[in-house]
Parts: C-alpha cells; structure tokens; sequence
C-alpha cells in the first residue's frame, strides 16, 4: 500500500476508527480497492469506506489517483462521495483537519 495511503488510515485510526480490512468485491475498472473502517467511538460502529478510485486515463493498468470516502460502498463511478483528496494533495493537506471535516460528516 502506498505510504501516504497507510498513513492517512493511520490518522483515521487515531481519531477513533478501527481498519477492518479490504471489502469483499470484485474491482472494476474505476477503483483498484475499498478499505473499511469502524468507529469505536461514538456513534459506535458507523462504517467509513475509503475506495481507492483510479486515474481513467489509463487502460491498461490501475494507478490510484484520488481517495473517496462514503458511509456506503460505491456503487458506480459516478457516486457521490462525502469528501475526496488526490494522493498529491495528501502530502499538501493538513490532514488532521481533513480527518476532523470527515468525521463530522459522518456523524451528521
């Protein structure tokens, strides 16, 4: 996994998730993986889901280019995510406020 990837779930993880592991699916051609997470805070057990979403512009092979987050798992390429970063604003971002912006959304 990408060190900027593992370390945002890092973050995450700080601030009261719990990573359970990948999502049982086939991948398609726009994500490359779904990672869950678990609150162990309140509210208890709510479900984050970060899909590692892939750069359509190439076909032959699946590079990560963007992290969605949902409370659900995506359903198409066209979902709607909560919130978005690429991997490259990741090492821009401040991160901790991300994580925050996140979570509160999640808890609406």
């Amino acid at each position: 996994m990408d060190t900027r990837i593992d370390n945002l779930i890092s973050l995450f993880e700080n601030c009261g998730w719990e990573r359970i592991g990948e999502t049982d699916m086939s991948n398609d051609w726009w994500f490359e993986n779904i990672y869950e997470l678990r609150s162990a805070w309140k509210p208890l057990n709510s479900k984050l889901f970060l899909t590692l979403l892939t750069d359509p512009q190439f076909l032959n092979k699946k590079v990560v280019w963007c992290i969605g987050f949902s409370t659900v798992i995506p359903d198409s390429s066209h979902f709607n995510y909560l919130e978005q970063i690429t991997l490259n604003d990741i090492k821009k971002a401040d991160l901790n406020l991300f994580v925050k912006n996140v979570n509160t959304l999640v808890r609406l």
